[in-house]
């Protein structure tokens, strides 16, 4: 809770300089194994199926179902290895109007490898057609992904995994703002702010923050009737802001209700409401 008051605390850094020395301070190196939307689509070719992890709104079957119509055989299992971080900022804030970068509530969640082989959290699994894939992986724009294993819920740490995933991890400044071409965008929301642009070089000290509108439709997602208290409970204490310590749960405690009240736009009421 230290960590979060202290930010809140601390003024916005509005000094251009300033925010330009902080974004091009962090260097993050490619996630080992992570393949592009392309890529995926190529390995697992254009018949059967493929197994999407989702670990934010997905969390519901009733999300996922809206999201992916032709989902099947939804479950929950824990990945090990991996954290969950509100951790960069997602264009389509900005194009919804629903981003704050006044006061950097610009972030959308990612995993990312963690240090610690132990932690993880928990996520949703469910299939869908070979012939969706494009579309589905596509849209998530910013990313890059990876195969990785799903283990059971409730297993002790030595049950080996029961199957794997396709899960969205970061990929680089490089591939997303010059190989795929986002750069323009991305400058035209961020520079007025923060005076220089990337999208996964925010690094622990940079302030970042949750978009309120979409964290609180991936808590009410993640507390939908038919999920389990185990995953309702890993969304709110296994995942972490962009400072790597404070959790969720931490976050929300102390914000006084502010992201659980700040409602999505009328016209984004039905995508921005669990």
């Amino acid at each position: 809770g230290n960590t979060w008051r202290r930010t809140r605390a601390s003024p916005p850094l509005r000094c251009q300089s300033h925010a330009r020395a902080m974004l091009s301070a962090t260097a993050v190196p490619p996630v080992p194994g992570a393949l592009t939307a392309s890529e995926v689509v190529a390995r697992v070719g254009a018949s059967g199926v493929a197994s999407i992890i989702g670990f934010g709104s997905l969390l519901s079957e009733q999300s996922a179902q809206s999201t992916c119509p032709s989902a099947s055989r939804f479950r929950l299992g824990r990945v090990r290895g991996w954290r969950r971080v509100f951790g960069h900022p997602a264009h389509i804030f900005f194009a919804r109007g629903i981003a704050r970068p006044d006061t950097r509530e610009i972030a959308s969640l990612c995993a990312e490898p963690s240090e610690d082989a132990a932690s993880g959290f928990v996520v949703a699994a469910f299939d869908v057609p070979a012939s969706e894939l494009p579309a589905l992986l596509e849209r998530e724009e910013e990313f890059n992904f990876v195969e990785v294993p799903i283990y059971p819920l409730g297993g002790g740490a030595s049950s080996p995994p029961d199957s794997t995933g396709i899960m969205c991890t970061r990929a680089t400044d490089e591939e997303v703002l010059d190989r795929r071409g986002h750069r323009a965008k991305y400058e035209a929301a961020l520079s007025p702010h923060f005076g220089s642009v990337t999208v996964w070089g925010w690094g622990a000290d940079s302030g970042l923050r949750p978009c309120p509108v979409y964290c609180r439709h991936c808590v009410l997602a993640s507390q939908k009737p038919g999920v389990p208290k185990e995953a309702a409970d890993s969304f709110l204490d296994e995942t972490l802001l962009a400072d790597r310590r404070t959790t969720l749960r931490q976050y929300l405690q102390a914000d006084g209700g502010h992201v659980m009240h700040t409602l999505p736009p009328p016209e984004l009421t039905a995508r921005y409401n669990g």
